[in-house]
């Protein structure tokens, strides 16, 4: 038996194996054996180290964290703030991205979307992010509204922010 052709099988069937589990929800947490605990233990670690101001060993952890269980909204957007708060907006943004997709209907990833579009200059984009953000907390049951009222307070003054700097922008 050649040595290199098995070797190339046992690969194929692990990454076959990979993404089979990834397209019918599964983890690499979970193929490793990693419980929801474990995972919460790490998101705990990871959130510690924000708090603390520690913020590019948060996103160290927190990286991690998400690449064992990237269908985790609260990982998605703790990454997302880590980077952020590093100043990488463009990799704070695509968590951003990936957390809305995840909960379309909560608005705090738009909102904080934004506001990395807003330290990008892309007032423009900026303006629709806070739209969708302001749409997303108007809408559903009245509970929903109320508990979102804080984050609607904050995408109206962002939106306005953004229309005062490109009003600004503008000649006369």
């Amino acid at each position: 038996m050649n040595t290199e052709t098995g070797g190339e099988d046992a690969y194929e069937a692990m990454r076959d194996a990979l993404a089979r589990s990834l397209a019918s929800g599964g983890t690499i947490a979970g193929m490793a054996g990693m419980t929801e605990d474990e995972c919460e233990a790490l998101y705990t670690l990871g959130h510690g180290l924000y708090e603390k101001g520690r913020y590019a060993d948060a996103l160290k952890v927190l990286a991690y964290l998400v690449a064992l269980n990237h269908g985790e909204y609260r990982y998605v957007m703790a990454l997302g703030a880590a980077a952020q708060a590093l100043g990488k907006y463009e990799d704070a943004l695509q968590q951003y991205m990936a957390a809305a997709l995840l909960e379309p209907f909560e608005p705090l990833a738009a909102l904080h979307g934004a506001q990395c579009l807003l330290e990008l200059g892309h007032h423009g984009q900026v303006l629709q992010s806070c739209d969708l953000a302001i749409a997303i907390c108007q809408q559903g049951e009245p509970g929903a509204r109320d508990r979102h009222g804080a984050v609607l307070e904050r995408a109206r003054a962002l939106r306005a922010a953004a229309q005062a700097r490109m009003n600004q922008r503008k000649p006369t």
